[in-house]
């Protein structure tokens, strides 16, 4: 009898082996712990004076998000009040939304070097964050689909690092908190 039990017991701690698809390299994680003092030095935070979160929705006949595409790209340069106003939504980031951005932006990547890559083929963005000079002109942006997981900016040098499961996620939340609804938690204005 002190047999079996030793043998049943022994068996029910055996860990089964999890099999996985390797999915979970996707997964963000903080990697790395760069200061905001260095996160800053890096364009366009660099050349900035301001960061703004904003919410475009189409006035015209376009498909979701073309209008916004080529708003954006004819934006550069211009200042803010001259483009401000065809927005839904602004919200202007303080210091501590800065370092949150910049942080996620930085620090986190990738859990483990990914066997593959996702990718989705639709682009509907409906927000974008962007950045300003010290003259309030638009120099940078990053328009962003938080549906289809996708981002695209003006300049090759702006990037959201690596490109986790969880990234857009993560910035997705910092516009919910900073209270830019559509694109976020609506896709249409009610």
């Amino acid at each position: 009898m002190s047999i079996s039990l030793t043998t049943t017991l022994s068996y029910s701690q055996t860990k089964k082996k999890k099999h996985t698809d390797g999915s979970e390299k996707l997964d963000c994680v903080r990697k790395t712990k760069i200061n905001l003092q260095q996160r800053l030095a890096n364009y366009p935070y660099n050349q900035t004076s301001q960061i703004k979160l904003i919410a475009y929705q189409n006035k015209g006949e376009a498909g979701v998000g073309e209008e916004i595409q080529k708003y954006l790209n004819a934006s550069v340069g211009k200042k803010a009040a001259a483009i401000e106003s065809q927005f839904d939504e602004i919200k202007s980031l303080n210091f501590d939304q800065i370092e949150k951005l910049t942080d996620i932006i930085y620090n986190y990547g990738y859990k483990a070097n990914p066997d593959f890559l996702s990718a989705v083929k639709c682009y509907m963005p409906r927000n974008a964050i962007l950045f300003y000079d010290n003259t309030n002109h638009l120099i940078a942006f990053i328009e962003l689909c938080f549906e289809c997981r996708n981002y695209r900016t003006n300049d090759s040098k702006i990037t959201l690092g690596d490109d986790c499961t969880q990234k857009l996620s993560m910035i997705k939340d910092l516009f919910n908190q900073n209270g830019i609804k559509y694109g976020v938690t609506e896709t249409e204005f009610q």
